[in-house]
């Protein structure tokens, strides 16, 4: 008799406890990694690859696990890679690639959210006026992200810049001229690791060396730490400037 009296109460903890577990569960959600120095790498998670090609930002949607297991493979062969586990604490977490006090490479938690409410349309902060995506339900992203195509860039939460090319004197250097998301800290490095440039936004900077008149750069743009910067490929074509407004 007792020990049925036992199970019975047993059981009824059991049925208390398991609505607060429930809750506790962040759902499905996304999982960022970051690399705060821009070093490129191949993030496998759960032991699952996640971007085919090295990259210093990778984004994985749908991600179902709570714990969470880490591998980072970098694309420079003289780095060891990171593994580190993880328990997702809501639906929008951020992990930073960072070198820690003794220069080494190590992956730390940037922080989760449960994310902000769905708004419709987009108003932009600041003094620079970009274009919003008219009709379409936008979501407030943990990480910025980009997409260059078309003379357009566009930004994972609605807003988009144009890329311009301006022709001018062919006896000048190209230069990049970055008018858009005032106070904004704008980096510019060629794809030859030799020239590179940072300066605050609105910012103008005119090629150096004349290999890189026609040659892809990666653009760079923080505006304010590491989930809120992104970055995309662009080219300087000789003859013509690049206004990004």
């Amino acid at each position: 008799m007792l020990t049925k009296i036992l199970y019975f109460f047993a059981f009824l903890s059991f049925l208390s406890s398991s609505p607060s577990h429930a809750q506790d569960e962040p759902g499905t959600g996304r999982v960022t990694v970051f690399s705060e120095d821009g070093a490129n790498f191949t993030l496998y998670l759960n032991g699952e690859s996640k971007n085919t090609t090295p990259t210093t930002r990778v984004v994985v949607e749908n991600v179902t696990e709570v714990p969470v297991s880490f591998r980072i493979v970098f694309e420079n062969g003289s780095i060891p890679q990171l593994t580190k586990n993880g328990i997702r604490q809501g639906k929008d977490c951020l992990y930073v690639v960072h070198k820690n006090k003794k220069g080494q490479y190590a992956l730390k938690a940037g922080g989760c959210s449960d994310g902000e409410p769905e708004t419709e349309g987009f108003v932009q902060s600041g003094t620079q006026p970009t274009k919003p995506i008219v009709g379409t339900t936008i979501s407030a992203p943990g990480q910025l992200s980009a997409t260059y195509k078309e003379d357009i860039i566009s930004i994972n939460d609605g807003r988009q810049l144009t890329v311009k090319k301006v022709r001018v004197n062919g006896l000048t250097y190209p230069r990049i001229i970055f008018t858009a998301l005032t106070g904004a800290t704008i980096s510019v490095k060629y794809d030859n690791g030799i020239e590179s440039y940072s300066a605050e936004s609105p910012m103008q900077y005119e090629v150096k060396d004349f290999k890189n008149n026609n040659a892809y750069f990666t653009l760079t743009v923080d505006e304010g730490g590491p989930a809120k910067t992104w970055y995309v490929k662009l080219k300087n074509n000789n003859g013509f400037d690049l206004k990004i407004e």
